[in-house]
């Protein structure tokens, strides 16, 4: 609501031609604010389907992947398991038990693989939608409850770990959380390269007006042209590595579905990597 006032010290200054002119002023203001608001409302609106537009064509190309990976990464272990199934048939009908065996390491093997990207495939699948009511959660609880989940990996490839202390705590959905840390964990041990003495650092950090959790690690390292192609879908840098590439790409959308964001620091070959993110904190 909008007051258009005129006042005169003069009494009876005005007359009934004044106030149609007011009434006219009036009228053309009206006209002119609610057009810039039509004009304001036009512009979100098309931002607005800008965005939705771009996350179409982003999930279009995660889409394409994921057919490629469907059609070319689950028919590699089917192919080996029909392989290994023929030579498994003509070595127990020879009597060769060692190669027998043989086989059947090799076939448990690619069907283990499928299952771990099947299992994946429905984990990144429900991201958003099948979640745990959010909770205050200590994050230093998280951090070692993730650490713990992996300590075979960890002490098998010897990594140092260092959790800084008073660590905040946290809002949202513990297991999910968990297997962000998880994740990232798994990652830093797997790119540890040829480094003698392997050290993961996890923490927090104030940048300007929040908090920043970290995960670092004295490796290999990522060169910046894939720092953001290490979090898509399939995507694989090494593809002799362990993992399936579906890992960060389930640790960005977890971030993302709590409005928070990720990010690679990483100066290239050999000079670590630094895996940073932040969360919403628990309210007061």
């Amino acid at each position: 609501m909008g007051v258009l006032s005129v006042q005169s010290y003069t009494l009876n200054a005005y007359n009934n031609r004044h106030a149609e002119i007011l009434t006219g002023v009036g009228v053309q203001a009206i006209i002119a604010i609610e057009n810039a608001r039509l004009f304001t409302a036009a512009q979100q609106e098309l931002e607005e389907r800008k965005r939705i537009q771009a996350e179409l064509e982003d999930k279009n190309a995660e889409l394409e992947r994921f057919t490629y990976t469907v059609s070319h990464d689950l028919k590699s272990p089917l192919i080996t398991i029909g392989g290994f199934v023929g030579f498994l048939e003509r070595d127990a009908l020879s009597g060769n038990m060692e190669r027998v065996r043989a086989d059947t390491v090799y076939i448990n093997d690619a069907l283990a693989r499928m299952q771990r990207l099947l299992d994946e495939l429905l984990g990144l699948s429900r991201i958003g939608r099948i979640i745990n009511p959010p909770e205050a959660a200590s994050f230093e609880a998280i951090v070692h409850e993730a650490v713990e989940s992996v300590r075979g990996y960890i002490e098998a490839r010897r990594v140092q770990v260092k959790i800084a202390p008073g660590l905040p705590t946290v809002y949202g959905d513990r297991v999910r959380l968990v297997e962000v840390l998880q994740n990232l964990v798994d990652n830093a041990c797997k790119f540890m390269g040829d480094q003698p003495h392997p050290r993961i650092e996890i923490g927090v950090r104030q940048d300007e007006d929040q908090p920043v959790f970290y995960v670092h690690d004295n490796g290999v390292g990522i060169e910046l042209q894939y720092h953001d192609q290490v979090f898509g879908l399939f995507d694989k840098l090494d593809p002799t590595s362990d993992g399936t590439g579906v890992g960060l790409a389930l640790v960005r959308r977890i971030i993302e579905m709590y409005g928070g964001k990720i990010w690679i620091e990483s100066e290239g070959k050999n000079s670590g990597t630094t895996f940073c993110f932040t969360l919403p904190l628990a309210p007061q």
